[in-house]
């Protein structure tokens, strides 16, 4: 169904029981997407990004990008949040994964960070490109242009990506 599109009567008639029902079991929406985020780092924990490393490093930014766009809070957790153990269980795992996957200790760790500078730069700069969006106008009256890649973190780690491949070749 998408993060975008959960909300609580949809997940209620997917499930085929009432709103109500669902309340019995989730506090409302940002504890679903709490829920949800847990669902997919725990999917990561079992190393279901494929076979490379690229593939787990981009499996890893795709997920994480995902959670702080569908819940942009989470960014400020970062920032004034303590740390969990999934959440350090979570990084330890993916760097065993790059590390299973050829990369030494420390490359791992600095690729693991790299990525993780992308993923959360972009998201922040999603959330600003939907408030200058919904602004619409300059303080001159003219209508916002917005660059393209705003808020998308692909480019940066295709580059990371690249950058490490000729490092090492």
């Amino acid at each position: 169904m998408g993060i975008d599109q959960l909300e609580m009567c949809s997940v209620a008639e997917r499930l085929n029981t009432g709103v109500a029902t669902l309340y019995g079991y989730v506090r409302g929406r940002d504890h679903l997407l709490e829920l949800v985020a847990e669902r997919m780092a725990t999917r990561a924990l079992a190393d279901t990004f494929g076979g490379t490393w690229q593939e787990v490093l981009r499996g890893h930014a795709a997920l994480c990008f995902e959670m702080f766009k569908s819940k942009p809070e989470m960014i400020g957790n970062l920032i004034g949040g303590e740390k969990s153990d999934r959440e350090v269980a979570y990084a330890v795992n993916i760097m065993a994964m790059l590390e299973n996957r050829g990369l030494s200790h420390d490359d791992a760790a600095d690729l693991y960070v790299e990525a993780n500078q992308a993923v959360i730069g972009a998201a922040v700069m999603l959330v600003r490109r939907n408030i200058l969006a919904k602004a619409g106008l300059d303080q001159d009256g003219n209508a916002i242009s917005l660059p393209p890649g705003l808020g998308d973190y692909r480019p940066t780690l295709d580059r990371i990506v690249r950058d490490y491949e000729e490092r090492v070749a």
